[in-house]
């Protein structure tokens, strides 16, 4: 198990030292998302990621932008529901470049007024250009109907009005008060020595100035109520998008992502999947159909998808169910299909480990969860240590659950409405009985 090692003002690092990589990832974490968003501020996260790169006390964005590509290495960002990020991969030798850099966009950006205007207009095209994206769109539409009102049904990155109102002072004023040492996780890896990067980093937050005294602790997020629903939403579109989601209450623990990521592979995140064996293989009913989860630290939840012609939708629908049905029912995996999932399992985690960005986020994953950070090798026998009992336990806790949510989007036509009809009165069944 990896330990965190503090950092001043009470930011913490995970770091695994790859021996002989030629490169080196960092990340900076911040456990603000667009779920922790006050109504007035919806789209601030996301604006304040886009602002981070447009200038601090010392640097222009021409500066930042150049210092990194100069020598070849990756500069980015992303916002989620949960967590803001701002990492940066380098050759190795160039490993203080990217912590430095990282800590000035972190802790020193201005958000000069006409870097502000610039970027609200690039915001709004980024959300206009969502909405032409119809798969994109279809999901967001998704999430309102199973979450209704809680904030992580809503867009990340806001809506236009959001962006709108969005003043510079009041952005600033968001920045200075979420983005701050007390709430920093950094998570590196590459061929450099953890006791040597922390003393670099400890150097760097030092620097700091302070925030402002009216900063608090984000409260702990609460699991939010799931609505189970049949809909459909009509647009002129040539294909139509399904999807199916079903919560995944929590607690959970590491061995509960190995049980689950073995149980979605067999079933449908893998081209041998049985998902995209019976819907595109046998049935040809898809183009693609694939299935994932998420496990959050106070929500999980699993989602298939898949888009089909308006005419082959009713029999998509009814195969994707009846899929679900036999893996919840009669035929749950067998032996074979649990060894093959765990097989692949252990062979992409390995591929993997050649990517010092995906070692860096794995560390920081575990880590915003609040469970154990696992090194290589424990999480290899994790993996291979989940067992059959586990995956048939985790099969009924999943497929067996009466919560279920139902999803189409584009032109149904009287058939595709009909399809979604029986759909609702077997979920009523189903939720009768439970």
């Amino acid at each position: 198990m990896l330990a965190p090692i503090p950092l001043p003002r009470g930011a913490s690092l995970h770091a695994e030292e790859v021996e002989r990589a030629r490169s080196f990832t960092a990340g900076f974490w911040f456990p603000i998302g667009s779920r922790h968003e006050a109504p007035r501020e919806r789209g601030f996260v996301h604006f304040v990621e886009h602002l981070l790169f447009k200038g601090t006390a010392t640097r222009s964005a021409l500066d930042i932008a150049r210092a990194i590509d100069r020598v070849g290495g990756y500069l980015n960002a992303f916002t989620e529901r949960d967590v803001l990020c701002v990492h940066c991969t380098v050759p190795a030798s160039r490993w203080k470049l990217a912590l430095e850099v990282l800590a000035d966009l972190s802790f020193h950006s201005t958000f000069p007024p006409e870097e502000v205007e610039k970027e609200r207009e690039v915001i709004e095209s980024e959300i206009l250009a969502s909405l032409d994206e119809p798969e994109e769109l279809a999901h967001d539409l998704f999430l309102r109907e199973f979450w209704k009102d809680d904030p992580l049904a809503l867009p990340i990155a806001g809506e236009v009005d959001d962006i709108e109102a969005a003043d510079r002072d009041r952005l600033f004023a968001f920045y200075r008060r979420r983005l701050r040492p007390e709430n920093l996780l950094v998570t590196a890896a590459g061929p450099v020595a953890t006791a040597e990067a922390a003393d670099f980093l400890s150097s760097l937050i030092r620097d700091c100035e302070p925030g402002p005294e009216d900063w608090s602790p984000l409260p702990p997020t609460r699991e939010p109520t799931f609505f189970p629903t049949v809909s459909q939403a009509q647009a002129s579109l040539s294909q139509v998008y399904l999807f199916v989601a079903i919560p995944l209450h929590p607690p959970f623990g590491p061995e509960d992502y190995y049980t689950l990521s073995a149980l979605n592979g067999a079933f449908g995140e893998s081209m041998s999947s049985r998902l995209f064996q019976g819907l595109r293989e046998r049935d040809g009913l898809c183009y693609s159909v694939a299935s994932g989860f998420s496990l959050g630290s106070s929500e999980g939840l699993w989602m298939a998808q898949a888009s089909s012609s308006v005419r082959s939708f009713p029999r998509l629908l009814a195969a994707l169910e009846e899929e679900i049905g036999l893996i919840g029912g009669p035929a749950p995996l067998t032996e074979e299909e649990l060894a093959e999932s765990l097989s692949r399992l252990e062979g992409s985690f390995d591929l993997s480990l050649d990517d010092t960005e995906y070692r860096m986020k794995r560390l920081a994953r575990q880590a915003l969860q609040a469970t154990e950070v696992l090194d290589v090798e424990e999480t290899r026998r994790m993996i291979l240590g989940v067992e059959a009992s586990s995956v048939g336990a985790m099969t009924r806790r999943l497929f067996a659950a009466p919560e279920r949510a139902v999803f189409a989007y584009g032109k149904l036509g009287e058939r595709g409405i009909k399809a979604l009809t029986d759909s609702a009165s077997r979920a009523a069944g189903r939720l009768a009985i439970a």
